[in-house]
């Protein structure tokens, strides 16, 4: 299995993001610590930025490889899907292929293995948390409970939510269906204080924080 890793250099929210320090390290470096550890044999870096792929080079990563993606593909309107189409046609992929997002420094080795353990059971996974939060929707109803029978938290099973750390999926079905997902999709479901996914300075310090007070 193959993970790519997309980062480009033009992040708005917080300026060159992914390589920004987080808890001493740059953000990328996270990820990419726990996938040279983890049972991936190879590791490509989609990036628009040579700068980036100097920096990542003084890591020392032996399974870190890289690719530079077309300027089509390094717009703010580029899908993810776009980027990894392109990496896998350019690059004659044939592989599984973990897509790994940065954002989510606090995946562990063992989530990566685990997930892609867990991989050979479907014909894709994503990646989620557990949570028990009541949705409300613009109507003024409520999305996923009724409030004539309001649930208690301990005796509710909640819902799944996307947290983004990863996607896997065969290259032949990602190029057939343009999509990271699809056909039988599995849940590897992850520990509730990885929701969050950095998009902002408040994500960025709440998830500096939980790093420095559990032991991953």
């Amino acid at each position: 299995m193959i993970a790519i890793v997309p980062i480009r250099s033009g992040s708005k929210g917080i300026p060159n993001k992914n390589i920004k320090p987080f808890n001493g390290k740059p953000l990328v470096w996270w990820v990419l610590n726990s996938l040279e550890k983890s049972n991936i044999k190879k590791v490509i870096i989609s990036t628009d930025s040579k700068d980036y792929i100097s920096l990542i080079k003084t890591f020392g990563f032996t399974k870190v490889h890289f690719y530079i993606r077309s300027q089509k593909c390094s717009t703010d309107e580029a899908s993810t899907e776009s980027v990894l189409i392109e990496t896998i046609n350019n690059m004659d992929l044939n592989d599984d292929i973990m897509l790994v997002q940065v954002t989510s420094p606090l995946t562990t080795v063992s989530d990566f293995n685990k997930g892609i353990d867990l991989y050979s059971k479907y014909d894709s996974i994503l990646s989620v948390v557990s949570q028990k939060r009541f949705m409300w929707g613009d109507n003024g109803k409520p999305s996923n409970y009724n409030i004539n029978n309001r649930p208690r938290r301990q005796d509710w099973n909640g819902y799944f939510i996307e947290n983004g750390a990863f996607y896997i999926n065969s290259s032949k079905n990602i190029l057939k269906t343009k999509n990271r997902l699809s056909g039988n999709i599995g849940l590897y479901k992850m520990s509730e204080y990885t929701f969050y996914e950095i998009d902002n300075e408040y994500d960025w310090l709440i998830l500096e924080s939980i790093q420095n007070n559990i032991k991953l």
